[in-house]
């Protein structure tokens, strides 16, 4: 049921707040269902998201702040989430999802209308409805009037806010403090120039991760292992993160420790034992194995006691050749 003859006075504003909570809460559930998975699916990488149902003690404040007479139409942020992520780039892909997925109702862009001071207020805020689609099936159809505030900002901007909220700021300025005014300011600027500069740092990153190496020239590093198993291992699809780079970092101390330091001193290796590495593809199913432990794997076979000493696992050539017949590999 719609309200449209709200009475704003306390008691009888907090029974209609209650009567639609549980509304809110299905509501605010499902449009976190729809955006992490959607956020999943295209494997982008954000630093936090929020969700929330404004409590009563807010969403009275706020009526009477701005003097609603229709107060649950008018108040169209009583469900909200606040989505933080790492790059400039990534506000317009979240964007992108946000109408793909929604019926998006109305949309703020603080980012296009920005005053020179407002570094800390920059964000994209769209006022999104569950689309008629998804509205149609019977344990969503009572929430098609509901509407729910979508923030999306980096996270530099989230930091800036979150300060600036604490350096009374208004007041600084009612009162004139140019030699503060002027420190906020040029901060402002500087973390301005940061969000920037790292989104030219992660697409400069980027492009680095994504240029094949040249199998007859590459040296072992740990992005040339990374690349060289996603060509070798056509399976292996594992984005480049801090997991990744850990695993390959001492991968590669290990193989240049071997005196292994050409790429195609490695393929030459995996060949050698193409039919080792074939019966390690077949254990997928029941374990999942990653390429560097199967490099490591080759490498023990080639290098038997020598690899034991260099990566500190002793025995563990003998285990593996002993085994190498049978199938079970559960100790490796």
């Amino acid at each position: 049921m719609r309200d449209n003859n709200l009475v704003v006075d306390s008691v009888d504003l907090r029974k209609k707040y209650e009567d639609k909570g549980q509304r809110y809460e299905r509501f605010i559930g499902l449009v976190s269902l729809i955006l992490n998975s959607a956020i999943k699916n295209n494997r982008i990488k954000i630093h936090s998201y929020k969700s929330r149902v404004k409590d009563y003690s807010s969403f009275l404040e706020k009526v009477e702040r701005k003097n609603y007479k229709d107060p649950f139409k008018e108040c169209t942020d009583l469900a909200g989430v606040r989505i933080v992520c790492l790059f400039l780039s990534q506000v317009k892909q979240i964007e992108k999802i946000i109408r793909d997925e929604f019926e998006v109702v109305e949309v703020t862009n603080k980012m296009s209308s920005k005053k020179y001071d407002q570094f800390g207020y920059l964000s994209l805020h769209l006022l999104v409805k569950i689309p008629k689609k998804r509205i149609k099936f019977i344990e969503y159809n009572d929430l098609d009037d509901l509407t729910c505030e979508i923030q999306v900002r980096t996270i530099l901007q989230e930091a800036w806010a979150e300060i600036e909220h604490y350096l009374n700021y208004k007041s600084t300025k009612e009162e004139k403090n140019e030699a503060l005014l002027r420190k906020i300011f040029s901060l402002a600027g500087m973390f301005e120039v940061a969000d920037s500069t790292f989104e030219q740092i992660n697409k400069g990153f980027s492009q680095m991760v994504e240029r094949k190496v040249k199998i007859s020239e590459g040296t072992i590093t740990a992005l040339n292992l990374y690349k060289f198993s996603k060509a070798y291992f056509s399976w292996f699809e594992e984005e480049w993160d801090k997991s990744q780079e850990r695993k390959f970092f001492k991968l590669s101390n290990g193989v240049k420790k071997l005196n292994v330091h050409k790429i195609l001193q490695l393929k030459a290796i995996l060949d050698k034992n193409k039919e080792f590495v074939s019966r390690l593809m077949k254990k997928q199913k029941s374990k999942k194995i990653v390429p560097s432990e199967i490099i490591r794997m080759a490498l023990a076979l080639e290098f038997r006691h020598k690899f034991d000493l260099i990566f500190g696992q002793k025995g563990f050539s003998d285990k593996l050749i002993k085994n190498l017949n049978g199938s079970n590999y559960s100790k490796f």
